[in-house]
């Protein structure tokens, strides 16, 4: 008896984990995703499965503060770490615009401090602080930031990049057709960008992630993110050839019932 106790009770917490990871997730405010990509459970993140591909920018406004006509920046990060002395690691192009590894980019967290040398006098050590990014395992390394516009025009129905990648779907474009009085809540803004890494050294990555910045004067000139894409939505160059892992919760949940199954038929005997 105790051992169908022991059965069941994986039986259930697999189940669990497997309708728990299943669900539909939250829209949030800023997002990645790549066409084609898939869901890397490992690292929480949607990834390329070609060396050239469409990097996609989401802009979900919640906020007069965040909305489509402020600068919005995507950076390109090495990974793994790497640095602070120079490399050569190959090229990648970002939208047609060659960027050379690691001689073209900057070593540190995001965002940069650019705004520092109009007021040097005012400015101290450009290194981590608690309004740059997120270091999630990837940061301090090589980056390049990228900044650009949402379009207005460019207004599709919301979905959940995790949810897309998870689910293996392809990426609708198709212009949001609802009321605009309504598109704070059911549409959102996205804008392209073509990725190509053919030319960076294969063993190592590019990591993006998504935010906006404010600045802060109190008392040094500080810039720092204001809203960014989560982690869990965020995007990878990759492989050409991605992995197909098994999902860890179908193994637990096959040997729940493998168990029950088991030691039911032994209980008949």
């Amino acid at each position: 008896m105790g051992r169908i106790k022991v059965a069941l009770t994986t039986f259930l917490a697999a189940a669990f984990i497997l309708i728990g990871s299943t669900r539909s997730h939250a829209v949030p405010e800023l997002q990645l995703d790549v066409a084609g990509g898939y869901y890397d459970y490992s690292t929480e993140t949607i990834v390329a499965s070609d060396n050239v591909f469409t990097l996609f920018a989401y802009l979900t406004p919640e906020s007069l503060i965040n909305d489509v006509s402020g600068y919005y920046f995507i950076s390109a990060a090495i990974s793994p770490k790497i640095g602070p002395a120079d490399s050569n690691l190959g090229t990648f192009k970002f939208n047609n615009q060659t960027v050379r590894v690691t001689e073209d980019m900057t070593y540190g967290v995001p965002p940069l401090e650019a705004i520092c040398s109009l007021y040097p006098e005012k400015c101290t050590t450009q290194g981590f602080d608690s309004g740059d990014l997120s270091r999630h395992g990837v940061f301090p390394t090589f980056f390049s930031e990228f900044g650009f516009r949402f379009e207005e025009e460019n207004l599709i129905d919301q979905y959940n990049t995790q949810d897309r990648a998870q689910s293996g779907g392809s990426i609708d474009l198709s212009s949001y057709d609802g009321p605009l009085s309504m598109r704070k809540f059911k549409g959102m803004y996205y804008a392209a960008f073509t990725v190509d890494i053919s030319g960076l050294d294969t063993d190592y990555t590019l990591h993006f992630d998504l935010y906006n910045k404010t600045l802060k004067t109190k008392c040094i000139i500080d810039v720092d993110i204001n809203e960014f894409a989560p982690f869990s939505h965020d995007a990878e160059s990759g492989h050409s050839t991605p992995p197909v892992p098994e999902p860890s919760t179908l193994i637990l949940l096959g040997a729940g019932l493998a168990g029950i199954s088991l030691f039911a038929r032994k209980k008949r005997k």
